[in-house]
Parts: C-alpha cells; structure tokens; sequence
C-alpha cells in the first residue's frame, strides 16, 4: 500500500472470536467444500496472478463486476459481462471500460492491493459504467462515444471517493462504503446532463414498457423475481436474468437465494403500495431490497436464522425508502439508482449495532462469501462446545490434554509458555482462580 493511503492510518479492530478460532483452528480450505472448483471466491487465483500484471488486472476486473452483487468470484464476472452483452453490447462495452478504468487507479495510486485483487475497487467503476452505458443510450437516437470518456473519467473518480470515503465512515461512523463513491459520481454526471445547457451529453427518456400491464399476473411477478434481481446490473432481459443468477450462485449459492427473497420482499411491498405494475414487472421494486438482503443475511453477519430475519426486514425498509425517494426524485427527472439500498442498509446496520449485538458480525477485511462466513461460525461454535465440555470435566478433576496434542509442533512451545505463565502455583493444572486472575490482568474479568 501506498505510505499516503489513508487506509494505512486506521488499526484494524480485532476478528471477532468466531473468525478467529476458526483460522487458528481449520487448515482446510472452504473453498475445496464446494461442490465444484470453481465455485467459492477462488481465493488461489489472486496468488497465482500476483507475478502476472496483464492476467492479475484481467482477474481484478472480473472480480469488481461481480462484487456489484458481493460476488468475489473473477468467473462470475464473465458470465455478467455476458449476461449484459446479450441485452446490450454497448452497456457492456461502457462496464468494461468502468471497471478497468477504476481498478487501472487503484493500481497507479498503490492501493491495498489485496482490495484491489479482490473487486473493491472495481465495482462501482463497473456501475458507473452500467449506468452511463444505460443511459447515454436513450438519448441522441444513437451511440455517443464521448460517453466512453465520461464514464472512464467517472469510474477513475469513483476509486479516489472509494479510497477516501471509505476509511471515513468506517472510523466515523462505523460503516462501510459501498457503492456510495458510485451514487455520488452517478449524481454529478447527471446533474451536468440534465441541467447544465450544452451539446454533448444528451439524456433520453427511458423507452416505453414493451408490454404495458393493467392488473395482476402471476407468472409476470415470477419473471420479477428473476429480473428483479439481474436489475442490480441495469438488465431487464429473462435470459441474462437468468445468467445472472447463476453467476451469483456460482460463488455464493446462499447469497443467491437471500437475494431472490430480497426481491421477493420488495415486490410484496411495491403490490401493497399500489405502484405502477409495470415498475414491478419490469424488476425496479425488487434489486434495491436484494442487495440488501445480500449485505445483511450474508455478507456483513455470519448468515443463521436470525441474521435472515433481520435482512428480510431490511429489505422491507429499503423497498419503502424506494417508494419515498421516487416521490421526490422521479419528478426532477433522477433515477433513485441504488440509494434506497445504501438507506435502507445503513439504517439496519445502525440499530443491529446499538440494539441486536447477538448477531455474528464479519470483520470487513475478512469478506468472502456466505458459506464462507458460516463454516467460520460453526467451526469456532464446535471448538467452543468442546472447551466448554473440557472446562467442565477438568473442574471436576478430569484431565484433557487433548487441544495440546492436537496442535502443531512449532506451536507446543509458545503453549507450554502460556501455561506456565497462567500456573501461578506451578501445580501442572490450571485453577479457575488461576484463570480468573489472568483474564484480570488483561483487562477482561470474568463474569
């Protein structure tokens, strides 16, 4: 990283205790858990690509299209660029370009590298190329290449807002970023468009609704689920949809299926509220409440019950921030882009944070998939149950040296040292008096 990076100047806090047990403890990878080797985010690419400039840039990019929908998966991304191709050729040009264009700025600014290899970076280049890509398409009855330079410019913005915002809503506010640099460059560039007289930029009307609808259908709200969700990519057509999905679920299979429950939430909402029918069918009442079913089933809380609940509610509020923000966004002529979802998920994420600590947070510099995240929690809960089981034995005299034998030799040492330093009495067994002094001297007593 870069001595200038303010990233540098924040302390990481502490892994939570789940994620710690579980990298003391598990040596076997998750990745080789999933059905398939290419499922999983493929973690062992990034370090066979670390020597490889051109293939670890082609790598990043892929990465950051699928983090759009937090999926760190470099194969999940060429089945979107696909996806989107197939609707449109141009968007996907105007993805390419966004993408590569903020990950070629993180690599210039020397950024956390790690981030960059993983899609941090990238994604909201990639969004801000799939929404000029969108956009500049419906206006000028045809393709306006100074948009290329627009959108190149915009994503190399949205890394420097990235590398800046994002340490300071982590320190101040306790929260992560996003893709807020992408609402914000998204902003900007439609402000000069819409409002600012000049010749070059020109924005159409969105085109009609191919089939206008009047009442309810059911296999039209099914089809909303699916393109609900590939909505996340400006994509309304069934079969990119349904590539899309399983892009998603080729890295994360549970993240797919909690966003199809996101998008289900917010059309519920949007059928409840009376909204025009063919916003609903065409997928815009239901992207915004899967990323955040995504964000908080998953990615940010290790995904159990609970955690599923809670997103589910999430994705309620975000549906209505939708509703609220297109009352007041849609008659100055703006798109509510993905606003609602940062709302809708900020909001969630303050009140888990003051008010429902039971759920399992994940550290933000340990992100991976949500099978990921739950095999981490289900290891450390084992190792834990089987401490707890041994605590009890060896308080009613029952020795165990099971944890020790079971350790690697390079590790025995330092543990015998820990031993003898929490030994006080130097008897060959540990006390519970013993260990309620050592946890007061390092400042954690024991309730």
């Amino acid at each position: 990283m870069s001595e200038a990076s303010p990233i540098n100047d924040i302390a990481p806090q502490p892994l939570p205790l789940h994620e710690l047990l579980s990298r003391l403890l598990e040596s076997e990878k998750v990745s080789h858990r999933h059905p398939l080797p290419m499922m999983g985010t493929l973690q062992e690419v990034n370090k066979s690509l670390e020597r490889r400039p051109l293939l670890d840039l082609i790598n990043a990019s892929l990465r950051g299209i699928g983090q759009v929908a937090f999926a760190n998966n470099p194969i999940s991304g060429l089945l979107i660029i696909l996806a989107v191709f197939i609707q449109s050729p141009w968007v996907a040009l105007m993805l390419i370009v966004g993408v590569v264009a903020a990950t070629l700025t993180a690599y210039w600014m020397h950024l956390d590298n790690p981030s960059v290899r993983n899609g941090i970076f990238g994604f909201n280049g990639a969004l801000v190329g799939l929404a000029f890509g969108t956009f500049s398409s419906w206006g000028n009855d045809g393709i306006n290449l100074l948009w290329l330079l627009v959108v190149a410019i915009g994503a190399a913005l949205s890394t420097i807002l990235m590398q800046y915002i994002g340490p300071w809503m982590a320190v101040n506010l306790k929260l992560p970023a996003m893709g807020m640099p992408f609402q914000i460059v998204a902003l900007l560039i439609l402000a000069i468009a819409l409002y600012i007289p000049q010749p070059f930029l020109q924005l159409g009307a969105p085109p009609p609704f191919p089939n206008p609808a009047d009442s309810l259908d059911g296999m039209g709200i099914l089809s909303a689920l699916l393109i609900g969700v590939a909505q996340i990519f400006f994509t309304g057509a069934m079969v990119s949809a349904i590539i899309i999905i399983i892009a998603m679920a080729l890295c994360s299979p549970m993240g797919a299926l909690v966003a199809v429950l996101g998008c289900a939430i917010g059309l519920l909402t949007g059928i409840l509220l009376g909204v025009d029918l063919n916003l609903l069918y065409a997928g815009l009442w239901g992207y915004n409440s899967a990323l955040t079913a995504i964000a908080i089933g998953g990615i940010f809380y290790t995904p159990n019950l609970r955690s599923i609940l809670v997103a589910s509610a999430g994705a309620l509020v975000t549906a209505l921030m939708g509703w609220l923000l297109s009352l007041v966004m849609t008659p100055l002529g703006l798109p509510i882009l993905a606003i609602p979802f940062h709302l809708g998920t900020y909001v969630c994420f303050l009140v888990l944070q003051r008010s429902l600590s039971s759920l399992v947070p994940v550290a933000p510099y340990s992100i991976a998939s949500p099978e990921e995240h739950r095999f981490r929690y289900l290891t450390a809960k084992d190792v834990i149950s089987a401490f707890r089981r041994q605590l009890r034995g060896a308080m009613q005299g029952k020795h165990h040296k099971v944890l020790f034998d079971q350790a690697p030799q390079e590790l025995k040492g330092d543990l015998r040292y820990i031993f003898d330093a929490i030994d006080r009495d130097h008897s060959g067994s540990l006390s519970l008096q013993e260990l309620r002094y050592h946890f007061q001297q390092a400042e954690h007593p024991l309730s």
